[in-house]
């Protein structure tokens, strides 16, 4: 890849970010007079001290004096703004990425989210989109503000000299260009890898603070710390070889600094010696080399302005997920029955690669479990069978029509999906509770509960439905929070229910107790009849 194609990569998540290019207009602009007081200060104070030098009358030099004192004011001032201007927009762009993406997440864009694993996951809400926020403050304004300010130094050098603005225009052409292109073409080969090395490192961090009481019961703690200190180690050198190649290219940013200060002062002063000395003064010698010493500035920060692109490029590819046009709602206009048939028809399932082919068969009323190891495709067909993850291959029909000409409402009313992980809230357990059914009474809530074995446990509770758990699932027990999420599903009116290890950190008698609710005939909760989908993995006791 190029950089023209990380420039268009980080274009193309604009209306995932909201950015507008009237918006930068402002940034920029503080920027570049940013930039042209500094180099006016240089400028003014290179003339004043060529023109010291013949010991003038105070009057004569008072004016610059004066001006060096205002320029010196008003580069700080502007910094200012401009950085007040320039990450107000950034972080503008990062809240509108977040809203949309989250908007993104919750209607057709699930397809793509329930294909990411929880690292990437976080990867993509944290830190990819504080790197296409990041373009702002680190590429697009200081490109923005180079290119003015270039332009701007280049036609005062031609009021003063045309062969030292050509001089000027050459090397400002080439500090812009030549190492942002070399900085780029090396970080891309080692960005892939720090991406990686970010995503696992996220992976690794999130599994230890999760699963802590579990992996310390287990012994594995020892052994999830070092993964990540491995990730974290992994990761660091990714960035180290990115910073080789970012020194190189302020390197070469640098050499073109130098040699165009040089070839300045050589050019210049040959003029002044030859020239006329009325039109080239010392003044005039001063201005010019200090000018092309000032000039640069704006120029040196445009490597790491491409490494911050190509960064962003990146994470851009990894949010284009969250960035596709939803399904038109003429396509998808079927309402699920009341009493549907679910069947596969050489159904392959998988998220990047094949796992699983299934062949079911799930007529109304059915109840079927799966038994099966980890990595046999158990929750990726349960995302299949609920529409949240399209088939590698073959096809989920519902009363006879593929599961994708149903509109998305009324799958998620109709089929409910709980997940291993299903979240616990740090609010009350009425709360909980009511993710399933937001209408449903504390009648019926204590009903599911009775049924689940958890009544008891609530009613000694401070407050009753109203206890607040204070941290979430960490406020109850492996078994309590199997039973609460089954609870919460026995309250949802969907006609097909898909459970995800519903019986995982259960006792056997409690195990066999969950076993006997779900296959009853009648189930208590909103619908007696139902259609239930259990998948787990073997016992071994």
């Amino acid at each position: 890849m190029s950089l023209a194609s990380d420039i268009k990569a980080v274009r193309d998540a604009r209306p995932l970010t909201g950015l507008r290019y009237s918006e930068l207009t402002i940034p920029v602009l503080v920027g570049a007079l940013t930039m042209l007081s500094s180099i006016s200060l240089t400028v003014v104070s290179g003339w004043l001290i060529t023109k010291a030098w013949e010991q003038p009358f105070v009057m004569d030099i008072t004016v610059a004096v004066t001006a060096v004192r205002t320029l010196g004011i008003s580069r700080a001032i502007f910094r200012y703004l401009e950085r007040l201007a320039s990450h107000d927009l950034a972080l503008n762009s990062a809240r509108r990425t977040r809203e949309n993406a989250y908007q993104a997440m919750a209607t057709d864009a699930a397809h793509t989210t329930m294909a990411l694993k929880k690292g990437a996951l976080l990867t993509r809400l944290g830190s990819d989109i504080d790197e296409v926020a990041d373009v702002i403050v680190r590429a697009i304004v200081p490109a923005g503000t180079a290119v003015v300010t270039a332009i701007a130094a280049v036609v005062f050098a031609a009021f003063l000299s045309v062969p030292a603005a050509i001089v000027l225009a050459i090397g400002l052409l080439f500090a812009s260009v030549v190492p942002p292109w070399l900085t780029a073409r090396a970080v891309q080969v080692s960005e892939k890898k720090r991406a990686q090395a970010v995503e696992k490192y996220t992976t690794a961090v999130d599994h230890v603070l999760s699963n802590s009481p579990t992996l310390r019961m287990r012994g594995l703690m020892p052994e999830a710390l070092q993964r990540a200190h491995s990730a974290a180690t992994e990761q660091a050198e990714a960035d180290d070889a990115g910073a080789h190649a970012q020194a190189w290219g302020s390197a070469t940013a640098m050499w073109a600094h130098g040699v165009t200060v040089i070839g300045m002062v050589v050019l210049t002063g040959w003029l002044y010696l030859s020239g006329d000395v009325q039109t080239h003064s010392p003044q005039w010698l001063g201005m010019l080399v200090l000018l092309a010493l000032a000039a640069f500035e704006a120029t040196t920060g445009l490597p790491n302005a491409a490494v911050t692109v190509t960064r962003a490029a990146g994470a851009a590819r990894r949010l284009a997920g969250f960035n596709r046009e939803t399904t038109p709602s003429g396509n998808r206009m079927r309402t699920v029955s009341e009493a549907p048939d679910l069947v596969t028809r050489d159904l392959v399932v998988g998220f990047d690669s094949d796992v699983a082919s299934w062949d079911i068969d799930l007529p109304f009323g059915t109840r079927k479990e799966i038994v099966a190891p980890s990595g046999y495709g158990k929750t990726t067909l349960l995302l299949t069978l609920a529409g949240l993850l399209p088939a590698r291959s073959g096809q989920v029909l519902i009363d006879g029509h593929p599961v994708d000409t149903y509109s998305e409402e009324s799958l998620r009313n109709s089929i409910a999906f709980s997940p291993e992980d299903a979240h616990i809230f740090a609010t009350t357990v009425r709360d909980n509770l009511a993710l399933g059914a937001s209408n449903a009474t504390d009648e019926q809530m204590y009903e599911v509960l009775n049924a689940v074995g958890l009544d008891e446990w609530v009613r000694q509770l401070p407050h009753d439905l109203s206890t607040i758990l204070a941290s979430g699932a960490d406020a109850l027990s492996g078994g309590q929070r199997r039973r609460l999420l089954l609870a919460r599903m026995l309250l949802t009116e969907a006609p097909v229910l898909l459970l995800d290890e519903p019986t995982e950190h259960l006792d056997l008698e409690s195990e066999a107790a969950m076993r006997d609710l779900l296959n009853s005939p009648s189930l208590p909760g909103a619908r007696a009849q139902r259609t239930v989908v259990i998948v787990r993995h073997p016992r071994t006791r």
